[in-house]
């Protein structure tokens, strides 16, 4: 109870300084004007690359002598050319990314013209660590960048885009290509059976708790820095375990007003198709399966007869008929050419636009600065019935109040409409291709081709609603105070409020209606979380060697959630689809549901660095949570990394060629948040039972309390080297890691007798280890204009399960085996097909004698792993898993003058794919439409598929469900153009480029039949190619 009345009193307290402060900001920043004195002149001229080019982009301040080191500056034009007011004495900072900063002291000329030397790894360059920056040289643990270059460099629709291939060591796959659907994020490997394995999200300083990362427009993003092992991630304790990704929007610059326009459009379609049988093929197909039949009709001649096809296709509807009878003349020779064929999946296909637009207004003086955007972003999809639109605005300000105090804020408001439809392609995959949607009035037929068991997709264009809104706001607020020099407190205040409505509604005729009543749902939710952090820094300089940082941390984490629904059937009118609820016939459930969790942390940070030598990084994060049960709330995550600067001896000064030679090498201890809030509690289920002949409702016990649960931890060690060589030609790092997670949350087994079949304790480990390696070369730089540079990344990781919950024993139910990776595919092993031959034949009798078989020519033959002449669950085993062996990405850009070409390729390879493609509910059996295969026949024995017949799952047909899903892509290619200053300046320009991109214009990959290696199962919706034309434009 004193606990809470302490945390309540510190809240408010925090918020009341909050108040005061945003009061003093709005009542004075925006009068603040940066007003030049009378000795100021105004200061032209042109930055320069080492070719003799204007470099656009350069920042070029005037440095200051205030304690807050705020600065009036601007940035050059295309040309490299600037102008700037500055008076005698002063001292001007030219600074870009990729060259070695200058500073120029301010004489009696009014014109200065500067020459940058490349630098394409600056050791000055700044990275955030979280908690504050770093410089680059300074940096102990294993950091990969992204910045805004980058992201701007190719049109990307979200934050988890503009990652993929950027950083080693993150894997990202989509699993659903559908608007708005986002991609699962891991950072070396799956640790968690049970808990999550993404990373942690932090933005600008705040961690997100829950909410969707497509809430946020990648425009406004700065810079994305990952966090990858425990020496860095440390210092979010219990969250840490999966990496974190550190997220930092744009900020407003003092100079003059600027208004920026970025946008694009562009016009997407499917990138691919399956390729199913036509019409002839399928109806050839449903012979050679009734060919094959052992009991009932079984069509016996060896071509096609038109009377044993209206036998066989007595069942089908009259179009369905009419086009196999159409194939026949009177005197019985076949046509098949003229067989119909309806290409189903290609009617719920369209080519639609994407567009994304952004203003943003920014500026600002020495005292305050400031950012305002907003932004729209559409997706119409390219399977009919789903599609995304998100509109964002963001406002971001920074005032001096005085000489000791800086205040700021920035703010996200988020609206988004997402319309994810159903999966009416795999629908329309299993619709016979002689079947038509339409009779000859015009109407829709709801059953093509006579099956009950299959519905025309079309009906649910409208038939099918899925319809999510999601409105969020999220702030941080900061308060800085210097309290004396190299001692400064900052309060940072981070709200992230979220109200989501998730309306359903099935249609009478529809995939789901089936013909019955219609039915809704309707579902809403709303969160409010915040996190207030009270932080301590000092720094100190001393004896000209020795530099040390300190920072201190208090945070309290605080989230609550309640969502409601309900799901009706019977609605009278079908019109007010999710709308009206109230008016149905039948009430089929109503839930509510309501969480709330806190956490309590403090942490302490030391950097130590010698000389520019020796560097010493000490963490420490005490972490305590509402989720767990009294005395097993806190826990203490530590790490420690240590790194040393080889180029900086005396004796290695002599090679002139070595930029950078850093060793690193760190260890530490993070956690997982991987209990529900009351998950230590147990909990009761409803259940039904009689009394007295009389119906009644009841509690049982759900699930055990167990207030032993705690957090898994993982504790893990990384080795890496960073170098850079030639003045930055040549960069990158290298990095060795391995990681140990454990007390995983299982279910461990109970016997029946108990009531409980399991329950959930803190057992077993996992294991990853691996290598990460990225270059950045300079290739070509010539005195003419041309460049091109290339960057490369790989990461391999191999992730393995250590021990369960009997120790290292597998647990075959659940597909869990020790040394193996987390998922795998545990199946029957596909060798062949059967063939008619002596020795088939001979080798067919001896199985099926002993294990009753029944196998036949043309069946599928899988490998009898334990050699004993029987095929059972005994041979099932391991055949591959989903975790690649290594992925990849280059990235080469080449450049002349204004021109920009950049390719970007992503690979990942050595992992299995696991689909239903070959299985559409019915293999082969020709009562669905099937994937174009080369099928076994009597005349046709080098067939790989299976002889189709009547049985809709052939024996051991799951094993042709794996396939290679290794791939190469090239996810981008951009031609950019950026126009001369000579012509902007006419049009009162301060930029204008403009570019096209094709987004996904090649794959390679040894399966064509699939619709994409990356995405989901057999059918899902397929990947686009998008044609975008764009354009960034400054005034």
């Amino acid at each position: 109870m004193k606990k809470n009345v302490y945390q309540m009193v510190v809240v408010r307290l925090n918020l009341l300084l909050f108040c005061l402060l945003l009061t003093a900001v709005l009542s004075g920043a925006l009068a603040q004007s940066g007003i030049q004195t009378s000795t100021d002149v105004l200061l032209t001229g042109q930055v320069r690359g080492e070719d003799g080019q204007g470099i656009p982009g350069v920042s070029v301040l005037l440095k200051s002598t205030r304690p807050d080191g705020s600065a009036t500056g601007t940035t050059t034009d295309v040309d490299g050319r600037y102008q700037i007011r500055a008076g005698k004495g002063a001292t001007l900072v030219f600074s870009f990314l990729g060259y070695t900063s200058k500073e120029l002291t301010v004489g009696s000329a009014s014109s200065i013209d500067v020459t940058l030397e490349p630098n394409e790894q600056s050791l000055d360059e700044v990275v955030v660590v979280g908690y504050g920056t770093q410089r680059r040289r300074d940096v102990t643990g294993a950091i990969s960048t992204v910045s805004s270059q980058q992201i701007q460099q190719v049109p990307v629709t979200n934050v988890v885009q503009a990652l993929q291939g950027r950083a080693p060591g993150v894997d990202i796959a989509t699993n659903d290509y559908g608007p708005g659907e986002s991609a699962a994020i891991r950072i070396r490997g799956n640790r968690s059976f049970r808990a999550s394995n993404e990373p942690l999200f932090v933005v600008d300083g705040v961690p997100l708790a829950g909410g969707n990362l497509n809430d946020f427009n990648p425009g406004d993003i700065e810079s994305l820095e990952v966090l990858k092992d425990a020496s860095a991630t440390a210092i979010y304790g219990s969250r840490g375990a999966n990496g974190v990704i550190l997220i930092t929007t744009k900020r407003g610059k003092a100079g003059k007003t600027s208004i920026t326009y970025d946008g694009f459009y562009g016009i997407q379609s499917p990138s691919k198709r399956l390729r199913l049988m036509n019409g002839a093929e399928f109806v050839e197909m449903n012979r050679e399966a009734y060919r094959n039949r052992s009991t009932g009709f079984v069509y016996k001649s060896p071509t096609p007869n038109r009377l044993e096809d209206s036998t066989m296709f007595a069942g089908l509807d009259f179009y369905a008929w009419q086009t196999v009878r159409n194939a026949y003349d009177p005197d019985g020779s076949y046509h098949p050419e003229r067989i119909r064929t309806t290409d189903w999946p290609d009617l719920m296909l369209q080519s639609t636009a994407l567009q994304s637009h952004q203003i943003s207004i920014s500026g600002g003086n020495d005292k305050t600065r400031f950012l305002l955007s907003g932004a729209y972003f559409g997706d119409n999809g390219i399977m009919k019935g789903k599609d995304f639109n998100r509109y964002t605005s963001r406002f971001n300000l920074d005032h001096q109040l005085s000489t000791r105090v800086r205040v700021g804020f920035s703010t996200t408001f988020a609206y988004s409409i997402q319309n994810r439809g159903t999966n009416i392609y795999y629908q329309a995959s299993r619709v016979i291709p002689i079947a038509v949607p339409r009779d000859s009035l015009g109407a829709l037929i709801f059953n093509p081709g006579n099956d009950a068991f299959t519905y025309n997709p079309i009906y649910d264009f409208d038939g099918v609603i899925r319809e999510e809104r999601n409105t969020r706001f999220f702030g941080s607020l900061y308060a800085e105070l210097d309290l004396l020099k190299g001692l400064k407190y900052r309060v940072n205040f981070g709200p992230d409020f979220s109200l989501t409505r998730n309306g359903v509604f099935f249609a009478s005729l529809s995939s789901e209606g089936k013909g019955g009543a219609a039915s809704a749902q309707y579902n809403q939710g709303n969160r409010f979380g915040y996190t207030l952090e009270n932080l301590l820094f000092y720094n100190r300089r001393f004896n000209e060697k020795h530099e040390l940082n300190l920072t201190a941390l208090q945070s309290v984490q605080d989230e609550r959630a309640e969502r409601s629904g309900n799901s009706v059937n019977g609605l009278p009118y079908e019109y007010q689809e999710f709308y009206n609820v109230g008016t149905a016939e039948n009430i089929v459930g109503v839930s509510s549901n309501f969480s709330r969790w806190r956490l309590l942390s403090y942490m302490g940070r030391v950097n130590y660095n010698f000389a520019g030598k020796y560097y010493l990084t000490l963490t420490g994060r005490w972490d305590g949570s509402s989720r767990l049960a009294p005395g097993r709330k806190f826990s203490f995550f530590p790490s420690a990394s240590l790194a040393y600067n080889l180029s900086e001896e005396p004796f290695m000064r002599g090679i002139t060629f070595l930029d950078e030679l850093k060793f690193r090498v760190g260890y530490g201890q993070t956690g997982n948040t991987s209990i529900d809030p009351y998950q230590t509690q147990g909990s009761l289920s409803r259940t039904i039972y009689s009394w007295d002949e009389v119906p009644a409702f009841g509690f049982q016990p759900g699930d055990i309390r167990n207030p032993n649960l705690f957090w898994e931890r993982t504790a893990a060690a990384n080795v890496g080297l960073d170098f850079s060589l030639f003045k930055g030609r040549l960069s990158g790092s290298l990095n060795l890691y391995r990681s140990n997670t454990y007390d995983l949350l299982l279910q461990d087994q109970l016997p029946t007798a108990s009531g409980f079949s399991s329950y959930l304790r803190n057992v077993g480990s996992t294991r990853n280890q691996g290598v990460e390696l990225n270059l950045s070369t300079v290739n070509v730089r010539s005195a003419g204009g041309f460049g091109w540079t290339t960057d490369w990344v790989f990461s391999r990781n191999r992730e393995a399960i250590v021990e369960l919950y009997k120790g290292k024993v597998d647990d075959l139910g659940n597909r869990w085996f020790i040394g193996q990776p987390l998922g795998v595919y545990y199946d029957y092993q596909f060798e062949r097909i059967w063939q008619n031959t002596p020795e088939d034949i001979e080798l067919m009798k001896a199985f099926n004698d002993k294990g009753r078989n029944g196998f036949r020519p043309g069946d599928i033959k899988v490998v009898d792993v334990n050699g004993d002449g029987i095929i059972n669950t005994a041979d099932q085993t391991i055949v591959g898993n989903d975790r690649p062996r290594y992925i990849a990405s280059l990235t080469n850009t080449f450049t002349y003058k204004g021109l920009e070409l950049s390719v970007f390729a992503y690979t990942r390879q050595g992992l299995m794919y696991g689909t239903d493609l070959y299985n559409l509910s019915a293999f082969l059996s020709g009562r669905v439409n099937h994937v174009r295969v080369d099928y076994w026949t009597p005349t046709n024995t080098s067939g790989t598929f299976p002889r189709p017949s009547d049985r809709e799952r052939p024996l051991y047909s799951s094993s042709l469900r794996y396939v290679d899903g290794s791939f190469v892509r090239i996810r981008t290619a951009t031609l950019a153009y950026t126009l001369p200053s000579a012509i902007t300046n006419r049009l009162k320009m301060n930029r204008l480029r403009v570019y096209t991109t094709v987004d996904n214009p090649f794959i390679w990959t040894r399966n064509r039949d699939i619709l994409d290696p990356e995405g989901a199962g057999a059918a899902e919706t397929p990947n686009r190619i998008a044609f975008i034309f764009g354009l960034n434009l400054g005034l």
